[in-house]
């Protein structure tokens, strides 16, 4: 039962932690769903001869792929499971299956702007004017069979009326799902069948894909390095925010090294409490009258997982020096607690 509670409370400060984290600080990178997504994409990919691979980077919503580059942004949120989960309970979901729906559409947009597809006359012929006007509201025919329908069926009816780009995009997107049947779904559907016959000649007969393209011009503008906001507050969810836990850590961070300093001379803030912790116990017992010495001792392992969590770190030499500042920092914290707890 003691262990549930401790795990219960690890968990509880990994939480914390990832509230209070500035948005713009997060060391991000692919992992869980979306890792598991663009090995899928990748190997969709190769098994269609298309040897290019686009750039794929965080930033702050929506989904998009920029004009005429090969990058293409996912929400920050999508990154790793514990943010993912953040998302999905406060704002917005994606399951695995829209994640690959979208991640094959907007690969549509970068091969087309890596390949310059949009400048091939057949293109034109068969899409349209690329450079026609982009509208944010457009007109459709909820009947018309000249058209894919693959983003429609999450949230965006008809979108590949809305431009010949988003057209291609569409069409390569059903024409790369490995489920889609495109030959069988849209036999009836000459517009439709003809746009997926020409992505079909280009990649598999033609083989235009079979090399990486020789200049493809990228660009992060809206990497959420731009994003200052913490966790909690792109969320809306300050509330959640444990201020005494916030004040904590804050005050550890500044005792102890940050985590740049991973180096043979630190040592880890948490085995370095771990390791005095019958001297602060008695310090703190010491100086604050009716302690309880199960609450400090609480109160010490709380330093500790914050610590570890944070990767925080001391240099030996400054030991004495950190454990007075410690004392210090501690007796005011537990004198804090025990005012509110009266």
């Amino acid at each position: 039962m003691h262990l549930f509670r401790t795990n219960s409370r690890v968990r509880e400060l990994s939480y914390q932690k990832l509230l209070n984290q500035r948005i713009d600080e997060l060391e991000l990178r692919p992992a869980d769903r979306l890792r598991e997504c663009l090995i899928q994409l990748r190997r969709e990919l190769k098994q269609k001869h298309i040897a290019y691979f686009p750039k794929f980077y965080f930033g702050d919503e929506p989904w998009g792929c920029i004009d005429r580059t090969g990058s293409i942004e996912i929400p920050f949120f999508l990154a790793n499971t514990a943010l993912r989960r953040l998302a999905e309970r406060y704002y917005f979901s994606y399951t695995k299956v829209e994640i690959m729906m979208v991640l094959r559409h907007e690969t549509g947009h970068a091969i087309n702007y890596a390949y310059k597809l949009w400048r091939r006359d057949d293109w034109k012929v068969t899409f349209g004017d690329f450079r026609k006007r982009y509208p944010q509201i457009y007109n459709f025919d909820p009947y018309s069979k000249d058209f894919v329908r693959y983003l429609h069926h999450i949230g965006n009816p008809h979108y590949a009326q809305k431009h010949p780009d988003e057209d291609f995009a569409e069409t390569f997107a059903v024409w790369l799902d490995p489920l889609s049947k495109w030959k069988w779904n849209y036999r009836n559907w000459d517009g439709a069948l003809e746009k997926l016959r020409s992505i079909d000649r280009y990649f598999r007969i033609e083989r235009i894909a079979d090399r990486r393209p020789l200049k493809v011009r990228y660009d992060e503008t809206s990497s959420y390095r731009t994003i200052d906001a913490s966790v909690a507050e792109y969320f809306e969810i300050e509330r959640k925010v444990d201020q005494r836990l916030k004040e904590y850590t804050q005050d550890l961070k500044e005792i102890f090294s940050g985590i740049g300093l991973r180096t043979r001379r630190f040592i880890r803030a948490d085995r370095f409490i771990q390791n005095y912790g019958e001297y602060l116990e008695e310090e703190l017992v010491t100086w604050i009258a009716k302690a309880d010495r199960r609450d400090i001792r609480k109160y010490l392992r709380e330093l500790q997982t914050i610590c570890a969590l944070n990767n925080l770190r001391v240099h030996p030499d400054r030991s004495t020096e950190k454990l007075i500042e410690l004392v210090i920092v501690s007796t005011y914290h537990v004198l804090k607690r025990l005012r509110r707890i009266r």
